[in-house]
């Protein structure tokens, strides 16, 4: 006997009830969540370097601490040079803002002359915002005083969380097997194990080739003779994470920076081809030798995740959207009620960008359906192999 399903509004208005309770809660407890989800991050991409240790001789508290240990002392330095870059910038926004009006003033004598075009009010007002700028830039800062407070409480709390997730591994390890029936012990098993090469491979890739190009990039505009190499190297090497957007919006930041802070026009056009041919080299030939089979996220679910999580929790947000789409993919691959899901998070086929697509995906929906019916019984009642006719005379005993 079936059992009832409930009816599809009550089963759909359940998903959507979960989901907002999940947003809701992702939103009002980010502080908790936002340390804690980077802090797993950091501990499956050091695991291996812990492991490394501990086959030196260390003990596994000792390994887990040199190896946290280490890795802070990269990060920190990072971000003392990107913070020195900003120091650098807040104390130019001045001379930045007074430039940008006399080019702004140039663009429009040059068009009304030229081109007879007349004056608007849009220049004269943009002209008045920008400045106004380091006087709200200077309010914007004494107002994030709070946001600084949680990024320094965050500088000393990840690594300690990511110390004891390294130390308490196998304790979590059993923990997961626990709270699970025995059934779903290897279900358990392979998520773990694709979860490990996923932020291994592709996030640990991923940061990878943000540094090797950021660096790169960096080094082709200090050459060049930009200002604050260091915020724009790096930065356009994460933004080029954002499939085809990243790069195009990155380059005409960088175009505009190059302006305002050279007195030459071909170092702007010059920076601008380097910096597109280093991420066509990188796109065929670095990334997929570094990254490796990485897990592919469609362009638009990517911007999606991106605006997403930056609205849920801002700048952290930008961090760890990718991380977590690539995390959920695995886990969506995984669990086969999911699939689907992973499906649409992934990258298109070939076949479904070409002009009659449709007509082959009804015909591989037809294949797939013919396979899954059950095949009938060739072989007749009464001969051997086939099933007994009822009442056939055999004992139900």
């Amino acid at each position: 006997m079936q059992q009832n399903r409930f009816p599809y509004v009550l089963r759909l208005a359940s998903i959507l009830i979960a989901l907002f309770l999940i947003t809701a809660a992702l939103y009002y407890m980010k502080v908790v969540f936002v340390p804690l989800l980077f802090s797993i991050i950091f501990a499956v991409m050091l695991y291996p370097f812990c492991q490394r240790f501990e086959k030196f001789g260390l003990s596994k508290g000792l390994s887990a601490f040199v190896a946290v240990f280490l890795a802070t002392i990269c990060l920190v330095l990072l971000g003392y040079l990107i913070l020195r870059q900003v120091s650098i910038f807040l104390h130019q926004i001045p001379e930045l803002s007074e430039k940008t009006n006399k080019i702004i003033g140039n663009i429009q004598q040059y068009a009304s002359k030229n081109l007879r075009m007349k004056k608007t009010n849009f220049a004269d007002n943009l002209q008045i915002k920008i400045t106004e700028l380091p006087g709200r830039v200077a309010g914007m800062f004494a107002n994030s005083l709070p946001l600084i407070l949680s990024l320094l409480i965050n500088i000393f709390l990840i690594p300690l969380y990511v110390f004891f997730l390294l130390y308490y591994r196998h304790f979590f390890l059993e923990f997961s097997y626990k709270i699970f029936p025995d059934s779903e012990k290897i279900l358990i098993d392979d998520t773990l194990e694709k979860l490990e090469l996923v932020i291994k491979g592709y996030i640990f890739g991923q940061f990878l080739d943000i540094i090797l190009i950021g660096a790169v990039n960096t080094i082709a505009l200090y050459l060049l003779g930009i200002g604050y190499t260091i915020i724009l190297g790096f930065g356009l090497a994460f933004l080029c994470i954002i499939p085809y957007l990243g790069m195009v919006v990155g380059s005409i930041i960088v175009l505009i920076v190059a302006i305002l802070t050279t007195q030459t026009t071909w170092q702007p056009v010059t920076a601008f081809f380097l910096l597109w041919m280093i991420h066509i080299i990188d796109s065929n030939f670095v990334a997929p030798k570094v990254i490796g089979s990485r897990i592919s996220i469609n362009p638009l679910v990517a911007i999606f995740i991106l605006f997403l999580f930056g609205e849920l929790w801002g700048l952290s947000g930008l961090f760890l959207a990718f991380p977590l789409a690539a995390i959920l993919k695995v886990i969506f691959d995984t669990v086969p009620g999911l699939r689907p899901y992973g499906f649409l998070i992934g990258e298109p086929q070939k076949y479904h960008l070409k002009k009659h697509s449709a007509v082959h995906i009804k015909r591989m929906q037809s294949i797939q359906e013919m396979k899954e019916q059950t095949p009938i019984n060739e072989v007749l009642p009464g001969e051997p192999g086939a099933d007994p006719l009822p009442g056939d005379g055999q004992s139900d005993l």
